[in-house]
């Protein structure tokens, strides 16, 4: 019997491999029927050609991303970290360290430690190896990296269009990145040493490669499922926190009618590109720390900081009562501080919805971050308080209201999008937010959200109302209490 699905009418043929779709679905299996969604009443089509004037806009609007970020880099050019000031100065000098070959370690010892994922350090290290060679960058390091920064920046802007071109229509496509191309802390961040917009770019760029697929013709092939596994081992390899899209997908199968069976085993193949992705490090860690450690021993650290009587939502150094002791070496830190923070949840349940509370009021409250962290670095101070009171007061109110339209219009969000894209964005989303509140309050951890925010507000701000749902993929079936729709 063939072994292939066959897309609906008018619907473009889905991946497959050598003719034959992954799951192996017969004849009589089709999972594509008409009403595939393409066309949506509030923003044209999903899939069809861009307009002459939507092509036009969208190069505007990646243009202008383009000039405000370069602009930023060239005006704001600042000395690298010095010395120890926090996670920018780790990042560069566990970077500077790896480049020149001297491994991975503590600072100020050859003892090796794991306790930043090596993600972002391992990319800020291949950047000097591949620039550092070149004579008039050969001194400008930062430099090179706020150039890396304002190209991943600036693609995010393009993703975020073609996120939302797929959820909501081409319009809302294009009102989604006109939002996150001036949204002034992603211009601010791109001088920065922090790992938000590289992450950033690549949690987006898994999401785009596995929303982009057509579900209404059935489930992804190998070659996009290895695409999608790929892309998100690179974000999870920067910050794990973007792992949890596995499960969107999952759930974005089961939406399509593809079974328990079959969706399990398409997500086998995004999960074993993942595993094989930690590998290297799981062994480098197991040799050196004689300890399985994946990603990092930070993890207790970070869930012991707010997690004690005194806690107020924020950050605080990893030395108070409800911590252990911190000069236990850091696999040992790690496992005790972990266990630490558990037990005074299971003790303090009603304290930690509380702490909860007060994390996303610090998480949310203000949008400028990327000011104190550019004067944090080697240059300091590098703007008048009249000018640095300027930008901050500028990025919080755009941040706010771009907020208030998001949480206006995420029911917007949520009802015109097609089921399987749904579960995706909502499954990454509500992972990206879930987490932080889950840890301590700092603004820097809504950052990977704003494409979202920037999403929900196209999604109210093209549509008169939410009363019309987005057309499920015809022929599939819900499951019992599924509460979509």
């Amino acid at each position: 019997m063939a072994t292939h699905l066959r897309p609906g009418p008018g619907v473009e043929g889905h991946d497959e491999i050598d003719g034959k779709d992954l799951l192996g679905a017969g004849e009589g299996d089709s999972l594509a029927v008409p009403g595939d969604g393409r066309a949506d009443p509030h923003g044209g089509g999903r899939r069809t050609p861009l307009s002459p004037a939507e092509r036009r806009w969208l190069i505007g609007i990646v243009a202008l991303a383009a000039l405000l970020r370069i602009a930023w880099l060239a005006f704001n050019h600042v000395e690298p970290p010095s010395g120890f000031g926090g996670d920018q100065h780790m990042y560069w000098y566990h970077a500077t360290e790896i480049a020149e070959g001297r491994g991975y370690h503590v600072m100020g010892s050859t003892e090796p430690t794991a306790y930043y994922p090596v993600g972002f350090p391992a990319l800020l290290a291949g950047l000097r190896l591949t620039f550092d060679p070149v004579p008039f960058l050969s001194h400008e390091p930062m430099l090179v990296l706020g150039a890396f920064q304002v190209v991943v920046s600036v693609a995010t802007v393009v993703l975020t269009f073609v996120v939302g071109r797929r959820l909501l229509g081409p319009r809302a496509g294009l009102v989604a990145a006109a939002v996150m191309a001036v949204f002034p802390n992603s211009v601010y961040q791109v001088t920065a040493v922090q790992l938000e917009t590289t992450f950033l770019f690549l949690s987006m760029a898994a999401l785009a490669v596995i929303v982009d697929h057509d579900w209404s013709s059935g489930p992804p092939g190998r070659n996009r499922l290895l695409a999608f596994g790929a892309v998100l081992a690179a974000a999870a390899l920067v910050r794990p926190f973007a792992a949890p899209l596995l499960l969107g997908l999952f759930l974005a199968l089961l939406a399509v009618g593809t079974g328990w069976r079959r969706a399990l085993l398409a997500t086998a193949i995004p999960v074993g590109v993942l595993v094989v992705a930690f590998v290297p490090w799981t062994i480098r860690n197991a040799v050196r720390l004689d300890a399985f450690v994946p990603s990092s021993t930070n993890m207790g650290d970070t869930l012991c900081i707010d997690r004690s009587d005194g806690a107020t939502g924020g950050f605080r150094w990893a030395s108070h009562d409800g911590c252990v002791d911190p000069d236990l070496p850091e696999v040992e830190r790690n496992r005790a501080n972990t266990e630490r923070a558990v037990e005074w949840v299971v003790h303090n349940p009603a304290h930690e919805v509380v702490q909860i509370g007060r994390r996303a009021h610090l998480m949310f409250a203000e949008d400028n971050d990327g000011i104190e962290a550019v004067e944090t670095l080697g240059s300091g101070p590098i703007f008048s308080d009249g000018t640095r009171t300027f930008y901050e007061r500028a990025s919080d109110w755009y941040f706010l209201v771009v907020l208030a339209a998001a949480l206006v219009g995420l029911p917007w969000l949520v009802r015109r999008s097609p089921r399987p894209e749904r579960r995706l964005v909502l499954a990454l989303m509500v992972s990206l937010l879930a987490i932080p509140l889950l840890l301590w309050g700092n603004p820097r951890f809504h950052i990977p959200l704003t494409p979202f925010l920037a999403l929900s507000a196209a999604a109210v701000l093209t549509s008169r109302s939410p009363a019309s749902p987005a057309p499920a993929v015809a022929g599939a079936s819900e499951a019992p209490g599924d509460g979509d729709e």
